[in-house]
C-alpha cells in the first residue's frame, strides 16, 4: 500500500553568500549584493548554455511552501482531498528551523511527493542544505524499495515531479516551465511575480511576499497534478471536479485575509472563462 496524504512542495531560495566567502577569497570585504553578483557571473562563466542559475549547492532556503492532502482509493481510482496549505515555519524562521520543521513533518507518517523540477532541484537542495545543517533526513532515504522510493525517476508512488514526468522523464528536447504548462491547462500560473524577483525581494526584507509566493506556486503544481491524474485515467473526471469545488471554496473563504488566495482564485475563473467555448 502506498501513502495515503500527499505533500506538495516548493522552495524558494536565494544565493548563499557565506558558501560563496569561504570559497572564494575576491568575496571577501564585499557585501551580499556583491557576493551575489559573483556568485551569478561565476556560474554564468562555466555554464555550457549561459544560464547564470546556481548549482544546487549555492542555493539557501528562505521560504518552503506545502499542501496536504488526503489520497482515497475506491475500486482502484484514487481521489484527493485537500487538508491544508501554507509555507513552513514563520516569516523570521532562519533556514535551518524551515528545513528542520519541514523534516519532521515528513517523518511522521509516508507522504507522496509532488513537485515540479523536485528531482532536478528542490530534493537536492533539502539533502544539501540537510547536510549542512547536520539534520537527519532518514525517511527521504529509507522509505519505499529499491525500484520505488523517493529519488527513482520512473515511480509515481513516492514522488511525483511534473516537469520530468510531462516531458515522458527527459524524452522531449526541453523541460517546460511551471507558468506555460498551467496556463495550457487553463490553471492561473504566475500571477505578478516570478522565482527571478525572490532575490531581491529578500534583500529587501520582504519574506512575507516571497512566502505569499510560493504558496500560490504549490497551489499550481497540486491544480496541475489533478488534471494529469484525469490525463492518466487514476482520478476521474467526477472527482476533479469535486476537489475544485473545494479549493475554490477554502480560497473564497480565506481571499479576505489573505489577498494573493483572491487573485489567484479571480486569475483561475478567468483562465476557465477563456477556455468555456460558449
Amino acid at each position: 500500500m502506498g501513502p495515503r496524504k500527499l505533500l506538495v512542495f516548493d522552495l524558494e531560495t536565494v544565493p548563499d553568500v557565506a558558501l560563496a566567502r569561504r570559497l572564494w577569497p575576491e568575496a571577501e570585504g564585499l557585501d551580499d549584493a556583491a557576493v551575489t553578483e559573483l556568485i551569478l557571473t561565476k556560474h554564468k562563466a562555466q555554464s555550457s548554455t549561459g544560464s547564470d542559475f546556481p548549482r544546487p549547492s549555492f542555493h539557501k532556503i528562505v521560504a518552503v511552501g506545502c499542501l496536504l492532502a488526503d489520497v482515497e482509493v475506491t475500486d482502484g481510482q484514487e481521489s484527493y482531498h485537500l487538508r491544508r496549505l501554507g509555507c513552513i515555519g514563520e516569516e523570521g524562521d532562519d533556514e535551518r528551523t524551515l528545513l528542520e520543521r519541514w523534516l519532521e513533518f515528513g517523518a511522521r507518517e509516508p507522504l507522496r511527493l509532488i513537485s515540479f523540477n523536485g528531482r532536478g532541484f528542490d530534493l537536492p537542495v533539502i539533502k544539501l542544505r540537510a547536510l549542512h545543517h547536520g539534520l537527519p533526513a532518514g525517511w527521504l532515504f529509507q522509505r519505499g524499495d529499491k525500484w520505488s522510493n523517493y529519488t527513482s525517476r520512473y515511480d509515481q508512488i513516492w514522488h511525483v515531479d511534473m516537469a520530468d514526468t510531462l516531458t515522458d522523464f527527459g524524452a522531449a528536447r526541453s523541460m517546460p516551465k511551471l507558468d506555460e504548462v498551467c496556463t495550457l491547462a487553463n490553471l492561473p500560473g504566475k500571477l505578478d511575480l516570478d522565482g527571478s524577483r525572490v532575490c531581491d525581494l529578500f534583500a529587501g526584507g520582504k519574506v512575507n511576499e516571497i512566502r505569499d509566493y510560493c504558496e500560490t506556486d504549490v497551489l499550481n503544481t497540486y491544480l496541475l497534478y489533478l488534471k494529469y491524474q484525469v490525463l492518466t485515467g487514476a482520478l476521474a473526471p467526477e472527482m476533479l471536479y469535486q476537489e475544485v469545488d473545494v479549493v475554490k471554496t477554502m480560497l473564497t473563504k480565506e481571499g479576505p485575509q489573505k489577498p494573493h488566495l483572491q487573485q489567484f482564485l479571480e486569475a483561475w475563473n478567468t483562465a476557465e472563462r477563456k477556455d468555456d467555448p460558449r
